[in-house]
């Protein structure tokens, strides 16, 4: 049985409509029902329900951005760091397996245009020679804790979630609430397909670790600007440098922009769409749902 905490959140419901799809069995868990903050329930809630996976959803990213985590350190602590060092707890006393959704932004850069792997060391936090978000910290930190503490663990790497229902937050909705956007080369997941692909290596019983799970090829910003504007979902915003960027827009945390590597995930069996596929894909929803909007 898979259980699933922070299943009412954005990834979280996403991992819902995904195992429905697959017939697989599972629990879900919200913090407004379910104290799983406490080990002890955590455990019970284990055994209670007889999981021997459990999908940690749960976290703090800070609405409507990462600024919210500079300004509420305490509950991005507790929610990215401490939970997860009771998760993590709780899991190796349960014997369970643990995916934990961990995020990218612990980078910066394409590293030589090769793009960071799993080996690599994280390279965006505030003991990093770039100084990087607190949220970077917090994520950064959360990796560490179950990568000594559990050895049957996966650590599933997202980065810049979208897909075709519009939300605020899925990418391609915020990009088109901007008037300036910023120039810079991302990795992108589709929200969809990193859930199949973690279910994958579930199933699978892929090796434990860290996986990229990013959509194959990097993107410019202006390219999914492009994209928008030919299905009339953009009429028109003005692209800016990394410095007009930090100079014209107030921002209170650095941002992370980088370019992860997914080979392991491709040599684990999945076959990850490209980012050009799956954008297109995601707007062609997009357009439909806005030409033809559901009455209530």
């Amino acid at each position: 049985m898979i259980g699933i905490l922070g299943a009412s959140g954005y990834i979280g419901q996403s991992f819902i409509s995904e195992l429905i799809r697959q017939n697989v069995s599972f629990r879900e868990y919200s913090r407004e029902k379910h104290n799983y903050n406490n080990l002890k329930s955590l455990i019970d809630i284990i055994h209670t329900d007889g999981l021997s996976i459990l999908i940690n959803c749960a976290g703090y990213t800070g609405k409507p951005n990462v600024d919210a985590c500079e300004r509420n350190k305490n509950a991005c602590y507790e929610a990215n760091v401490e939970l997860v060092r009771v998760i993590t707890t709780a899991c190796a006393l349960a014997d369970v397996t643990l995916l934990h959704i961990s995020s990218g932004c612990i980078y910066t850069g394409d590293n030589d245009g090769k793009g960071f792997t799993e080996e690599d060391e994280p390279n965006f936090h505030s003991r990093s020679e770039i100084k990087g978000s607190f949220y970077s910290d917090t994520k950064t930190l959360a990796e560490s804790i179950i990568h000594s503490a559990w050895e049957k663990s996966y650590i599933a790497r997202l980065r810049i979630p979208f897909d075709g229902v519009d939300s605020p937050r899925n990418y391609l909705t915020k990009l088109q609430k901007y008037e300036k956007l910023l120039e810079a080369q991302n990795s992108i997941s589709h929200r969809g397909d990193f859930v199949e692909a973690c279910i994958h290596l579930l199933k699978n019983k892929a090796e434990f670790g860290i996986y990229n799970i990013v959509n194959s090829g990097a993107i410019l910003t202006s390219q999914v600007v492009e994209l928008l504007k030919e299905a009339n979902l953009l009429d028109s915003c003005k692209m800016i440098s990394e410095e007009e960027f930090y100079e014209q827009v107030k921002v209170a945390a650095p941002r992370s922009n980088c370019i992860l590597d997914n080979s392991k995930l491709i040599n684990s069996g999945f076959n990850m769409r490209t980012s050009q596929e799956a954008l297109r894909s995601a707007i062609d929803e997009l357009k439909q749902q806005k030409e033809s909007p559901v009455k209530e």
